[in-house]
């Protein structure tokens, strides 16, 4: 029994950043934009077969590849309500190294980048008669 529980941790301790892997960027383009482009990424750049989709709720699943064997991964786009245009983009590849993740939604950003030019600047915050110093 107490072999097997240090097996258990050494395991856990050992496996890459497997088991809850996901990444998330906020991204400041519009949601047909990132939409269209993490479609394009995944399906044409990637060669990834894309599983399931559904752009009004702003996922899709995907097949990622490597050495030949196939892994469930998914996108989703959620619209971020406290910042103005604000699209925030979760990769998650389960049974991947997080570092997979983080890769493509730097891709991501980069085709953001050359397809749409730099977002806009988020606007200005105001300030209301409550946040000035006393």
């Amino acid at each position: 029994m107490r072999l097997s529980a240090s097996i258990s941790v050494l395991v856990a301790l050992l496996w890459p950043a497997a088991s809850h892997a996901k990444k998330t960027e906020d991204f400041r383009h519009s949601y047909e934009q990132v939409w269209g482009a993490a479609i394009r990424l995944i399906r044409v750049d990637q060669g990834y077969p894309i599983k399931d989709r559904d752009e009004s709720v702003g996922y899709f699943l995907f097949d990622y590849r490597d050495d030949g064997r196939t892994y469930p991964g998914s996108v989703e786009l959620v619209r971020v309500e406290d910042k103005a245009s604000t699209i925030r983009v979760v990769v998650q590849i389960p049974a991947m190294p997080s570092y997979i993740e983080r890769m493509l939604l730097d891709k991501l950003e980069k085709k953001l980048v050359d397809e749409y030019g730099e977002p806009a600047p988020p606007p200005p915050k105001t300030e209301s008669p409550s946040d000035e110093p006393k």
